[in-house]
């Protein structure tokens, strides 16, 4: 096991001053307005039924896409997905409700060139105040004139790969975010979002750097959430990392910041691609005692981040961080710390592609059979207490 690191440059006293007037705004905090917006749920655009695409298709419609049979992603809108502005939501359809339900968030995190350390370099869509709309925290995010149809409605833009001897055709929904020009170092960033008919279960998003922008070293996107599943087990090649081991000593109220994996602690398919997986520990999340806004309403899930081969640099690495309260508050988390933000990162190359997935399987069951994942034995899988880090030489 590595040793724990004692600095924490990514959430310097600064940031945390920020954040902290950031929550005690005359607008309130933003988990609050989380937890304001969870009374009215989401609800799904109209859409043809016999469709299984999500898609906005009335001028009043929620900002929401993606598929009835997998993943699905938002931006802040009425009747949207509950959530702070500067973040994507990410979610599935309820099993119990049949409407679009929120699973995570995905933060933009663009690092400049340029001297000084990279914290200093680096920009938070969620946390930085608004120049667009004065007062609002949080960076805008909106749809591109590109992703608008006919209609003028952002519906995004469906296309068809026709099919090629034995592959079917396969149909692919895209989307234009843009973002607000980032103050503390003026990146400006767009990304692209999509979702492939052949994998429901996967978000594909593209990002780039526009062309009045700093020259970009990184341009990350993290997925903030994990506490609200409560995320625990980080798995890697031929190993899983409990986050109670490398961060139950944490005794704090802000953020825990275990080492980065590097590539070749990482998962690889079996077509080269890199891949990274967060799973809770417990076997019915839903019926943990959360308080609130937290409670969890879904079934068990994994969630992952996965690289394609082509697009693997030799600095890719997992990062993520851990708290033992929930945001905002003084809260313990049920069970132990949990992984936080959970990401991948790599230098920036245009264009390329950070794939976010959500499922029901369990690491173990893809097929084909991910080489370095195993099974777990009887007592692990059905641990709800159990630190489990066997196999693990990093």
């Amino acid at each position: 096991m590595r040793r724990r690191q004692t600095s924490r440059p990514l959430f310097t006293a600064a940031l945390l001053l920020a954040a902290a007037a950031i929550l005690l705004s005359t607008t309130g905090s933003a988990r609050a307005q989380d937890g304001a917006q969870n009374k009215a749920p989401a609800s799904a655009p109209q859409a043809d039924a016999t469709s299984p695409w999500i898609q906005p298709h009335a001028p009043d419609d929620p900002l929401i896409w993606g598929r009835k049979d997998g993943i699905l992603f938002g931006l802040p809108s009425p009747g949207g997905l509950r959530g702070p502005r500067g973040l994507i939501r990410v979610g599935v359809i309820s099993p119990t409700t049949g409407q679009p339900a929120l699973l995570n968030y995905i933060a933009v995190e663009p690092v400049v060139l340029g001297p000084g350390s990279r914290g200093s370099r680096m920009a938070f869509s969620e946390l930085e105040p608004s120049r667009l709309d004065p007062g609002e925290h949080g960076k805008r995010l909106w749809v591109d004139l590109s992703s608008y149809d006919k209609a003028n409605l952002p519906t995004g833009t469906l296309e068809t790969f026709p099919a090629q001897r034995e592959d079917p055709a396969i149909q692919r929904l895209s989307v234009q975010i843009d973002v607000e020009r980032f103050s503390s170092n003026g990146a400006h960033v767009h990304l692209i979002a999509s979702i492939d008919s052949d994998h429901p279960d996967e978000l594909r998003l593209s990002v780039y750097q526009d062309n009045d922008s700093p020259a970009i070293e990184e341009l990350a996107l993290t997925a903030t959430m994990g506490n609200y599943a409560r995320l625990r087990r980080l798995w890697l090649h031929s190993c899983v990392v409990d986050s109670r081991e490398v961060m139950g000593s944490y005794t704090g109220d802000a953020f825990d910041d275990p080492p980065n994996y590097p590539l070749r602690d990482m998962l690889r398919t079996g077509d080269g691609d890199a891949i990274v997986f967060a799973t809770t520990n417990e076997t019915t999340p839903s019926t943990g005692p959360a308080p609130g806004h937290w409670h969890y309403d879904l079934p068990k899930l994994t969630q992952y981040w996965r690289i394609a081969a082509h697009e693997i640099q030799p600095d890719l690495r997992v990062r993520v961080n851990g708290r033992r309260v929930y945001w905002a508050s003084h809260n313990v988390v049920p069970g132990g710390i949990a992984y936080e933000n959970f990401d991948v990162r790599q230098r920036y190359i245009p264009g390329q592609t950070f794939i976010y997935g959500i499922t029901g399987k369990n690491p173990w069951q893809f097929a084909p059979a991910i080489p370095g994942v195993e099974a777990p034995d009887a007592a692990a899988a059905q641990d709800e207490g159990i630190h489990s880090s066997k196999g693990c030489a990093l």
